[in-house]
């Protein structure tokens, strides 16, 4: 696929430039665009699928899809949830996404020991230029929800405290997960910045399966910090990035 101009914020173009990534294709759920077959395929392939808005943002507009039987899904955006039939999910979804382009993506089971979906928000710049990772942090969801962003219920969380007591991880597993998600990190946003040359900042949200596999949801091209990092009960990683960005180019 051609990157051109119009895609500036599209998941989907970012997302097709990382498949074909060395070191980076084998973190990118299957993710396809939304159309009627390609619907189709992926419930076929996978029990519970997101959609979400080409170029959405803070979580607005995803919606749910989990497989309860052959013939029933339940369908959940926000706090709404409903029930539909093999026969009627198509036109369901179509009537709810056809205001916007959207994508739809396989679900991956990022959840905490008590069942709370969690991601990252994993933030780097590009210092004297060098990519480098200005801090992650974890969010936990409430739990039974479908997203994890403060917007919507979510919690920032330290990454030590996220992987500690809520993932139950030893001191060796963190230490060996973290190298693996900073190098993932700064693989992806070395790439993405040959799509955006005059970006010098990018925010990676990751999800991590209970096989602590790294897989990456979607690279935001204009990223915040007041909603992640500044609510963090510890404020290091938000001033560190904010000194980050005074020197970033």
């Amino acid at each position: 696929m051609a990157i051109e101009v119009h895609h500036v914020k599209s998941k989907l173009a970012v997302a097709y430039q990382l498949i074909h990534t060395p070191g980076v294709s084998r973190h990118i759920p299957d993710t396809e665009l939304l159309r009627e077959s390609t619907f189709y395929k992926m419930i076929r392939k996978h029990d519970i699928v997101y959609l979400k808005p080409d170029r959405g943002r803070k979580s607005r507009g995803v919606i749910r899809i989990e497989k309860l039987k052959k013939d029933l899904f339940i369908l959940r955006e926000g706090t709404e949830k409903t029930y539909v039939r093999s026969e009627d999910l198509w036109a369901k979804v179509k009537g709810m996404t056809e205001d916007s382009k959207y994508i739809i993506q396989r679900a991956v089971n990022s959840v905490t020991k008590d069942g709370r979906p969690f991601d990252l928000r994993c933030h780097s710049l590009r210092v004297n230029g060098r990519w480098k990772v200005g801090g992650i942090c974890g969010r936990l969801g409430e739990k039974g929800s479908i997203v994890t962003t403060s917007h919507y219920g979510g919690t920032p969380t330290l990454l030590a405290t996220l992987f500690k007591r809520h993932l139950g991880l030893t001191y060796k597993e963190r230490t060996k997960l973290n190298r693996k998600l900073e190098r993932c990190v700064v693989k992806t946003v070395r790439q993405v910045s040959h799509m955006f040359p005059n970006l010098y900042e990018f925010a990676v949200d990751i999800g991590i399966d209970p096989h602590n596999r790294i897989w990456i949801y979607e690279v935001n091209i204009e990223p915040l910090i007041r909603g992640n990092f500044k609510l963090l009960p510890d404020q290091t990683l938000y001033r560190k990035i904010k000194r980050m960005r005074e020197i970033a180019r």
